[in-house]
């Protein structure tokens, strides 16, 4: 081969693996992108815990239209009596807790901020703005 075609070919190949890597990044996003994408899944898989240790115990398990005790007064009092998971009350990137506000006998309100809005076709419950949002959650109709 000559020098030119060793040059040609150097720049095609080149060429080739930075549009690979162009192509990478726009399918799958940059890692700053894709880490932000992970820390709002964590908050809502976070939220989604303590909903589902709220449902345990305050639903009567054998009639799951009777509350057999009250909304806890606070997240903290709810994790002191986790049964199933150690519930993480704090957000996974600032430190900042979860906001938890009793509505009634039976509603509460969870709040987190988002870096990003989220609108998917499945657990659309959980679809929510960028910024602070917060899904009022009723214990006869959980999520």
């Amino acid at each position: 081969m000559t020098p030119a075609a060793h040059r040609t070919f150097g720049i095609v190949a080149t060429l080739v693996v930075l549009g690979a890597i162009a192509w990478g990044f726009w399918i799958v996003g940059s890692p700053e992108s894709r880490r932000v994408e992970r820390l709002d899944e964590r908050r809502i898989d976070d939220l989604q815990a303590i909903v589902w240790e709220i449902q345990r115990q305050v639903i009567d398990p054998s009639n799951a239209k009777r509350m057999e005790r009250e909304l806890p007064a606070t997240l903290e009092a709810l994790a002191a009596k986790a049964r199933y998971r150690e519930l993480t009350l704090v957000d996974p990137e600032t430190g900042t807790p979860y906001e938890y506000e009793i509505v009634d006998a039976h509603t509460y309100r969870l709040c987190a901020t988002f870096a990003r809005a989220r609108d998917r076709k499945r657990e659309i419950f959980w679809n929510h703005p960028a910024g602070r949002h917060c899904f009022t959650i009723d214990v006869y109709d959980a999520p």
